[in-house]
């Protein structure tokens, strides 16, 4: 089997016409070869019937018999009668070839139903045979034609098929070639493309066509696959270059302290404390950064968390209690009644509330005023839960951003958080079938004009 997809497509249109036309030259054979023997049986019956007549009105069988085979369209004859002691009485010589070997006579046969038989001469033609008894036990009238004419007809017939058939499948195999040829043109450009695209030639699209036909769509979308690819590749640049940027800030702080204790520029227990609190806490900031990033990778690659039956109202009371505890100056007010429940992990949804908490207290004074609402919405599908601050809210323009990886509306603010925190929230709710959305707070006019911030994180809730 040919590997070639033309070959293939050629090579099986070829044979289901090769089949169509075997067929249709059978069918066409078969009914001239029905059509023939019909006329020669006529023949054959038009001739007996005379003969019997004949013997019928006491007249010699013979008489004129000739005159009425030729006028049958036949001009050659097998005519004899078999009496009852086995004698052969031939009948008009003249209409037959002497040449010819008899006709074979079977065992048996049925009267009145023409047959074909051989000669007894395997090199004889074949004859078309039909016998009937004579009247008053007078003997079998067995009259018979050769079919020479029939199968010269019959054999120039299977010539002009078969020239017919080959010529047509000639022709159809030179049109098929430059038809599927040209179908497969774009085909052959998008593999050339898809070379010179795996061989590392960034920015290259496979050549447009029509985009109506199959060819044009899967154009289309290797494109914009590759449109994906390269966003994706682009997007995970720069996440590496902005992990190595947030990772070097600690890592430049810890060995800056090394390298003041290794010149001895800290002389004395006091200046060593120091150092030793600043790499520690540098220490502590690069392993919360690791941390995040490990659970975007693993959210990244596990869709599914573990699931269970979490109480949103719990988590965030959990959460509030913790953050309270963390800043006790800070006011933070809870509406979380019990019975809203979820399915999904509850050490990640822990996660979503403590770092929207944490959010709110790295980017608003402390006098910020922080709410938190549970609810399950109208419809009875959806479970929101609610962060509301009065802070100076996230200017307009940084709204659609938020959620990026080590994004920050204020870049001159580095040392504050990592920019993972709100990516965390948006990946988990994700992973769990919901979204988040941050907007303005409605109760405090529009956002970057202090007007605070709102954000919605709404996850499915357990049908049933």
């Amino acid at each position: 089997m040919p590997r070639s997809l033309r070959a293939r497509l050629l090579l099986a249109l070829l044979a289901l016409v090769a089949v169509v036309l075997l067929a249709l030259d059978a069918v066409v054979y078969g009914a001239l070869r029905g059509y023939l023997l019909d006329r020669t049986d006529t023949s054959l019956r038009g001739v007996q019937s005379r003969v019997v007549k004949q013997v019928r009105q006491g007249l010699p069988p013979a008489q004129g018999l000739a005159a009425d085979a030729k006028m049958l369209g036949t001009s050659e004859y097998f005519i004899e009668i078999r009496r009852p002691n086995g004698t052969v009485t031939p009948l008009v010589k003249g209409l037959r070839n002497p040449d010819d070997a008899p006709p074979s006579l079977p065992a048996e046969s049925r009267p009145g139903k023409p047959l074909t038989v051989g000669a007894v001469d395997a090199d004889g033609p074949d004859y078309r045979l039909l016998t009937r008894p004579l009247p008053n036990n007078r003997g079998t009238l067995v009259t018979a034609v050769p079919l020479t004419s029939v199968d010269g007809t019959l054999r120039r017939l299977l010539l002009i098929e078969g020239v017919a058939t080959a010529a047509a499948l000639a022709l159809l195999t030179a049109a098929g070639l430059w038809i599927v040829r040209r179908g497969l043109r774009p085909l052959e450009s998008m593999a050339r493309d898809a070379d010179a695209i795996a061989a590392g030639r960034g920015g290259h699209r496979v050549a447009p066509a029509d985009s109506g036909s199959e060819v044009g769509r899967l154009g289309l979308a290797l494109n914009t696959m590759l449109d994906g690819q390269e966003a994706t590749q682009e997007r995970l640049r720069q996440f590496i270059a902005d992990a190595s940027h947030e990772l070097r800030t600690p890592v430049t702080a810890i060995l800056g302290y090394a390298d003041l204790h290794a010149q001895g520029a800290l002389p004395g227990p006091e200046q060593v404390g120091k150092a030793m609190d600043g790499i520690a806490g540098e220490a502590l900031r690069m392993r919360r950064l690791v941390d995040d990033l490990l659970l975007l990778a693993r959210l990244d690659t596990v869709r599914a968390p573990e699931r269970g039956a979490v109480d949103l109202g719990e988590v965030a009371e959990a959460a509030v209690g913790a953050a309270r505890a963390v800043a006790p100056e800070r006011r933070v007010e809870l509406e979380a009644p019990r019975g809203v429940v979820v399915y999904g992990d509850e050490e990640q949804l822990r996660r979503v509330v403590d770092n929207l908490l944490a959010n709110v207290r790295t980017h608003t004074p402390p006098t910020t005023t922080t709410r938190i609402l549970v609810h399950s919405t109208t419809d009875g599908a959806w479970a929101d839960l609610v962060v509301t601050d009065d802070g100076p809210g996230i200017p307009a323009e940084s709204l659609p951003k938020v959620f990026d990886r080590f994004y920050r509306a204020d870049r001159s603010r580095s040392g504050k958080g990592s920019g993972l925190g709100l990516a965390i929230v948006a990946a988990v709710a994700e992973a769990h079938g919901g979204r988040v959305e941050v907007a303005a707070s409605q109760a405090a006019g529009p956002a970057g004009a202090g007007g605070g911030t709102r954000v919605t994180v709404r996850l499915p809730l357990p049908r049933g």
